[in-house]
């Protein structure tokens, strides 16, 4: 467990009281540094700013013989301190050039919660013999621009909104109870991330896992969005709706056991939905359900697609993220999904049965391969507009990437997305490291880049989303 206050002392020898007194006021700042990762601390208030903060305030009321011995204590025992520490630590030892300590540390952290964005940004700098944390993407990202601060909102579990997925930019907007009182479109976060991107610097969002900077697909700045407003009066043009995560199946890849919700909890969401969400959705042009569970596997989002079928405007406006295993015709004709659906993405993360039956547990490949078909078979009529396969790549499935984009083939899809395993605190920060084959001090992490060189991942649906950073 990481380190506290009391515990502190026991690490070091009594001799060493300077460098525990270090540890020990760091540790007194943890909690700030995780409020300010999500803007709580007001909207200049930067996380990242803190780690120097501390860094520079360290660094003045200590030799560089302490300072050494502070970067070597918290390295050797990296598992036991809080992520500020490391953090700190970690600066330091990109000052001095110790690239390795310094990818460790982040590292470290990255496997505890990967929403971390100053761990990230460290790992890519002391990749880069960086310095002073400045990349290639950032420079890149200082001539680019992106719309979904300005035009898209997503809903979570635990009632926040973001402006997209949580682990492409972090820090919530506000919370959904609030949507019909224009209390998250307009909110101070929401004005300070859309200034980010406006000026370029793309503070709060996430290098790694944002698909479109990972992918180097953000369009280029312009006069005209350089004066971008950061208030604004429409609502978001696009919703995603992540905010049940009941699901049919339990994947390992983000969760320890089956969840459906009861159904109290079932009304009080089918409630929210009519009360707060549904002014805002129906104006939306593109609605996707879900990111966070299955939406036919969930009684919530069944009643939501009921909803949307039968009010707004006519057109295919759903998008449909599912596991595939109930998107078949019976569903379509339940829901009214008819002309209604534009695009459906169907989560896999396997070519194989063997394989699909641990990390997709619950499911059945050969009824997953009869829907796929039903599925393929609307995309090639014409009947949806874009049907892809998705793949979280991981320690055990990684060698069917190939094979998976010849499922793809095989089943009418217009192409597949790979993207890095995340832990969203559902396994422990070392079983994590066991799986994430993405990491480049995995032992496996060469076999997988052989793997990227295959001539099928050259055909033009492979979509490397998060993958590109590797």
């Amino acid at each position: 467990m990481p380190t506290t206050r009391n515990n502190i002392k026991l690490l070091y020898d009594t001799d060493d009281a300077d460098c525990a007194a270090i540890i020990e006021s760091l540790s007194e700042k943890n909690a700030t540094y995780l409020r300010r990762r999500r803007l709580l601390e007001g909207p200049s208030a930067h996380a990242k700013d803190l780690v120097i903060e501390c860094a520079e305030a360290i660094k003045q009321d200590s030799s560089p013989a302490l300072l050494d011995r502070f970067i070597a204590q918290v390295s050797e025992n990296a598992t036991e301190f809080e992520i500020l520490t490391l953090l700190v630590a970690g600066w330091f030892a990109l000052r001095q050039e110790q690239w390795q300590v310094t990818e460790m540390l982040g590292r470290e952290v990255v496997s505890r919660d990967h929403h971390d964005l100053m761990a990230q940004r460290l790992i890519d700098a002391a990749r880069e013999t960086s310095k002073d944390l400045e990349t290639e993407t950032d420079r890149w990202l200082r001539t680019r621009t992106c719309g979904a601060p300005f035009r898209e909102m997503e809903t979570r579990v635990n009632g926040e909104v973001h402006f997209c997925c949580s682990a492409w930019q972090p820090v919530p907007i506000g919370r959904l109870e609030t949507a019909d009182e224009g209390g998250f479109w307009n909110s101070d976060r929401a004005r300070e991330i859309r200034r980010s991107v406006r000026d370029g610097d793309f503070s709060h969002c996430s290098r790694w896992h944002c698909p479109q900077i990972a992918g180097r697909r953000l369009p280029a700045r312009t006069e005209e969005t350089q004066s971008l407003k950061l208030e604004l009066e429409e609502g978001p043009d696009r919703v995603i709706l992540s905010h049940d995560r009941s699901c049919n199946i339990s994947c390992p890849s983000c969760r320890t056991q089956l969840i459906n919700l009861p159904h109290k909890e079932t009304e009080r969401l089918n409630q929210v939905f009519e009360d707060h969400l549904l002014p805002l959705v129906s104006k939306a042009t593109k609605i996707k359900v879900t990111g966070s569970g299955d939406p036919f596997g969930s009684r919530h989002f069944r009643h939501l697609l009921g909803r949307l079928t039968q009010a707004g405007p006519a057109g295919r406006r759903i998008q449909l993220h599912t596991n595939g295993l109930l998107a078949n015709e019976r569903a379509w004709n339940d829901l009214g999904l008819w002309d209604k659906v534009s695009s459906v993405w169907v989560s896999i993360d396997a070519a194989e049965a063997d394989t699909y039956s641990v990390l997709r547990r619950g499911g059945d490949f050969n009824a997953l391969r009869k829907n796929l078909r039903f599925l393929g078979d609307l995309n090639a009529r014409g009947d949806i507009d874009t049907l892809r396969l998705d793949f979280v790549v991981q320690a055990a499935n990684y060698r069917e990437m190939p094979a998976f984009v010849d499922l793809a083939n095989e089943m009418n899809a217009d192409g597949v997305y790979f993207l890095r395993l995340r832990n969203w605190g559902h396994v422990t920060p070392q079983e994590f490291k066991g799986l994430d084959v993405c990491s480049s001090d995995h032992p496996e992490h060469k076999d997988l880049l052989e793997v990227l060189a295959d001539p099928r991942m050259a055909w033009s649906g492979v979509d490397l989303g998060s993958l590109n950073s590797i």
